[in-house]
């Protein structure tokens, strides 16, 4: 399992969380089931589900030059979010 940080930026403000998970595709999922959309200014509730069920099918984009890096554009109602997606090495102090 390794630790994937996911940053959403949407309306103007920035969402940031990690899943652990086997690979990218699993980390987009174990994100979607755990986000709260109720937390988020202006994000639409009606229809929240679905939305999000619907970018598990989504191709995650590897951003050139970099590595463990991707990212997925998608519209929420009007709006454009993009959700950066980093494969991130956990490490344990002390």
């Amino acid at each position: 399992m390794s630790v994937y940080t996911l940053i959403l930026e949407y309306d103007a403000a920035t969402y940031m969380s990690q899943v652990e998970a086997s690979d990218e595709k699993a980390a987009l999922i174990g994100w979607a089931e755990e986000l709260d959309v109720c937390t988020m200014d202006g994000f639409p509730l009606d229809g929240a589900d679905q939305l999000l069920k619907n970018l598990e099918a989504q191709a995650l984009s590897p951003v050139a030059k970099l590595v463990n890096v991707w990212n997925l554009p998608f519209v929420v109602g009007h709006d454009l979010a993009i959700l950066h997606l980093i494969k991130t090495e956990l490490q344990i102090n002390g």
